[in-house]
């Protein structure tokens, strides 16, 4: 399994528009197939900082994904929002559910 981070920064006054953007996204990415679950996050302390992650069962499923023209029309809406972007691979080795109380 891999986890896709991609940490970018968004145009100023655009963040409401990027988090409704990349919902709409998301809800077709989830149907790629190998892919697992996706989150966004944001910078608590830069409101225009942010971070999408997404697992997949495969390199190879992300891959197939990352390259495919349906992904490049899919988030072409993203990319038109961001100043800055950075994107990491990588494998999980271990994941760890916290315990309810």
């Amino acid at each position: 399994m891999v986890r896709a981070t991609l940490s970018m920064k968004i145009k100023a006054g655009r963040e409401q528009d990027f988090e409704q953007a990349w919902r709409t996204i998301a809800a077709e990415v989830r149907k790629a197939p190998g892919n697992l679950r996706q989150a966004l996050l944001r910078d608590p302390d830069d409101p225009s900082g942010f971070v999408l992650t997404s697992d997949w069962e495969s390199r190879e499923a992300f891959g197939r994904f990352e390259r495919s023209p349906e992904q490049d029309d899919l988030t072409a809406p993203l990319r038109a929002m961001r100043e800055s972007a950075r994107m990491t691979v990588q494998e999980i080795v271990a994941h760890v559910e916290g315990e309810t109380h």
